[in-house]
């Protein structure tokens, strides 16, 4: 069902308003986890730090500093006399913040509106940077393939397999690779040229 507005008739912008929220939802997660040109590892781990950050901080403090920005807003702009100005006086972004990371912490059981999108997008970015940093290796492992040099659809499953093999992988590239979503719009002997299968992967 439509959103309907104050009036009681369908509101037809609202789908609209909720897929541009999605979209800059989505653009800001993509925007934390590659912020950062040089990739950091967390002591003694192989964890990059953005990607630590992004599931274990960000779905609890992005919305936090939200609600911080909202709250200084009612009070900044809050009518003469509609706020004590003794609550303003007293009023500390930390504390807010610190109060709001508490109840909301996700260990303790809070579901928070950020968290799967973070760590769904944080799983992709792995996975992103895992290729990237191995894209020779993939593409010297390519070139000793029998048919790289008419490489098509109905060689894709093959190749992966014997890629998933080669990278260690123990099947998880074969299971999650979806060929069909990847070249929905390639016939099954259609050429594929190496840059295009690996942007497909990566």
């Amino acid at each position: 069902d439509q959103d309907k507005n104050k009036n009681g008739e369908e509101d037809e912008e609202a789908p609209d308003d909720m897929a541009a929220y999605s979209d800059e939802t989505v653009g800001l997660v993509k925007t934390l986890l590659r912020v950062q040109n040089n990739l950091v590892n967390i002591p003694n781990g192989s964890e990059h730090f953005d990607i630590y950050l992004a599931k274990e901080i960000y779905p609890a403090l992005v919305p936090g500093l939200e609600e911080l920005s909202r709250e200084i807003d009612r009070l900044v702009n809050a009518l003469d006399g509609e706020i004590d100005d003794s609550i303003k006086q007293r009023f500390n972004p930390c504390i807010f913040l610190a109060e709001f990371l508490m109840r909301n912490n996700p260990k303790h059981g809070a579901k928070l509106e950020y968290s799967e999108t973070f760590i769904m997008y944080a799983k992709i970015e792995k996975i992103r940077r895992y290729f990237t940093q191995n894209k020779q290796k993939i593409y010297k492992h390519f070139c000793i393939q029998p048919y790289q040099a008419n490489f098509t659809k109905n060689h894709l499953k093959d190749y992966l397999r014997s890629l998933d093999g080669f990278m260690q992988m123990d099947g998880r590239m074969l299971n999650n690779f979806d060929i069909d979503q990847a070249f929905e719009e390639t016939s099954a002997t259609e050429q594929i040229q190496f840059e295009d299968l690996f942007d497909s992967m990566a």
